[in-house]
Formats: structure tokens, sequence, C-alpha cells
């Protein structure tokens, strides 16, 4: 908030505006002396003078802390110093402190002009620094999406060039793997808000592209409210949808049987639910392997547990808290 309300205060004003300054500087003195009046008539003649040019300057520039001074000094000269008893004191003696006071507030604007200046030109290197670094960050962030895009063509190719079953579906499931990688990382990294995923189209995107590898007898169907969500639960729910999508298709549908994969996310007691469901043969109880340790693994980066229900086909749930997303019409905290 101070740098926020301090990087206004710098910009390049108008007379207008800086006029308004001035007044509100002199406000401030001859606010200040009126309650001073009240404890103390007429003490210290040209005390407020000063934070009346101070303020002024901070906010305006010199011009209006010179005019706010300027203003503020005559009105001490002219209302507090005979409040004070000293319009008999010999002339020396009040041009002398007249002109004290007008040098020190002068010293006082351009010490706070130098401090604006100071701010001034280090939010403007700050900028171009951020500039500067906002622009490589987007360059190698185009770099990595063209080593995803290059390290999946690089594993289909191999899966095509395989003649071996196992080999070959390991390739395959290994470039959806990173394909998934490489759509969060579109729906992160290449957008202005690095902060919140748009879960809705992440998953959805991620389902178009899992539709070209699933054969024409398998549909995949998504059921998803707007939704927002961190990014790193985005990137744990797509890969766990992935892994599976992957596993349905593998068990859930033998001897090329047609079918129906659902993921679908509503709100649940507590919290949300993730849910992927077949209406196959099921995927029965996994053998422990590698992709159930993914799944497991993924459900507790995304902070949720899981359960399996069997019956017609297998649905695997995974429950996950409230804090984990959000309707895409709410602001955060809301």
């Amino acid at each position: 908030m101070f740098q926020k309300l301090l990087l206004l205060t710098i910009r390049d004003i108008g007379w207008t505006a800086k006029l308004a300054l001035a007044a509100c500087g002199v406000m401030v003195a001859v606010v200040l002396r009126a309650i001073t009046h009240l404890v103390a008539p007429g003490v210290s003649p040209y005390a407020f003078i000063y934070p009346a040019a101070l303020l002024a300057t901070l906010l305006g520039g010199w011009q209006p802390g010179l005019l706010a001074l300027a203003i503020s000094e005559t009105l001490g000269w002219l209302v507090v110093v005979p409040q004070a008893g000293l319009a008999g004191a010999p002339m020396r003696y009040q041009v002398s402190a007249a002109v004290i006071a007008a040098l020190t507030g002068a010293s006082i604007v351009a010490l706070a002009h130098a401090f604006r200046l100071a701010a001034r030109f280090g939010f403007t290197e700050r900028g171009e620094k951020l500039a500067e670094r906002e622009m490589l960050f987007r360059e190698l962030q185009h770099r990595v999406a063209n080593d995803f895009a290059l390290t999946t063509a690089l594993l289909k190719h191999e899966a095509r060039q395989s003649f071996e079953l196992p080999a070959r579906e390991a390739l395959d499931k290994a470039a959806q793997r990173i394909n998934s990688f490489a759509r969060i990382h579109r729906q992160i990294y290449l957008q202005s808000d690095v902060i919140s995923v748009n879960l809705t189209e992440y998953i959805d995107d991620l389902a178009g592209s899992l539709r070209l590898a699933l054969p024409q007898n398998i549909k995949l169907s998504c059921d998803l409210p707007p939704l927002l969500s961190q990014r790193d639960i985005a990137l744990a729910l797509g890969l766990l949808m992935n892994e599976l999508v992957t596993n349905a298709l593998k068990h859930a549908f033998p001897d090329g049987s047609a079918g129906t994969v659902s993921v679908r996310i509503r709100p649940s007691a507590g919290g949300w639910e993730f849910s992927v469901k077949d209406d196959g043969a099921g995927m029965g109880q996994i053998i422990p392997g590698l992709g159930t340790g993914l799944i497991e693994q993924f459900a507790r980066q995304a902070g949720g547990q899981l359960c399996q229900e069997h019956g017609a086909g297998t649905c695997v749930r995974l429950m996950l808290p409230a804090a984990a997303m959000r309707p895409a019409g709410l602001a955060r905290g809301d």
C-alpha cells in the first residue's frame, strides 16, 4: 500500500493539482495552529509551516511546497506573531525570525524534493529491470514449451518405430505424461496470472488431447463447472486424470468393447469431489506398480483422499478440501 501511494505521489501533475496540494498543506498548518492555540496561544509562530511545506513537496514537488511555505509563513507573520506578543519587539528580531524560518523551510522543501526525485528514479529503474526480466522469462518459457513439444514428438516417433508392444505402450504413456506437463505449462506460464489456473479449461484441453489417443468406440466426457485452482493442484489433477483414463482404457474395456469414461468435479460436504468413472468391466483392484504409485503421489500432491468404488464399472474419487479450488466468478478471499 505504501509503495502504491508513493508511486502516485512521484508522478508529474498539473498546476491545478499543485495548487490544490499547496492549499492542503496550508490547511494542515492552520488546523495544527488552531489546535495549539487552544492550549498555548501564539507559541512558536512558524512551527507548523514545516509540516505544511513537507507534505506539499512530497505529494506535488517543490512548487507546491514553496507555495505552501510562503502562504503559511505569511499567515504566521500576520496572525500568530501579534498573538504571541511579539509585535512590539524590534523589527530586526521579527525579520530575523521570519528569514530563519523561511530558510529552514526552503531546506526542508529541497530535501523532500530530492527524496521525491530519488524515489522516481528508483521506481523507473525498477520498472525497467522488471520489464527486462519479464521478457527473458517469457522467452525462457517459450523455449521450455518447444522442448516439451520436441520431447513428445520424439517419444511418439520411437513408439511408432518400436515392434514390442510393452515398449510402445510405455513410450506412449510417457508422451501423454509429458503432454500433460506441457498443457499445464501453457495454461500457467504463458498467461498473465501465474497464481490461479482456469481448471475447467485445462481439464477440457487435456481431455481433447486424450480423445485423440482413444479408440473410436471409447468416449471421454467431462462435466465441470467453471473453476479456478492453484497451479500445483491443477497439475496434479491433470496428471491424475491422465493416469486414470489410461488405466480405464487398459482394464475396463477388454476385447475392444465400447464404453464411456466420465470425468467430473462437483461440490461435496466440506469440499470438492474429483472423479473418473468408466461404465465398462471395471479396473478391478489395480496391481501395484508404477501407475498406482503415481496415482497415489498425484492424489497427495493435490491434497486429497482417494477411494474406489466397484460395480457397474469403476469410479475413482478424490476428495479435496474446499480451499483446493473455487468458482471462477469469485475473487480470491470471497
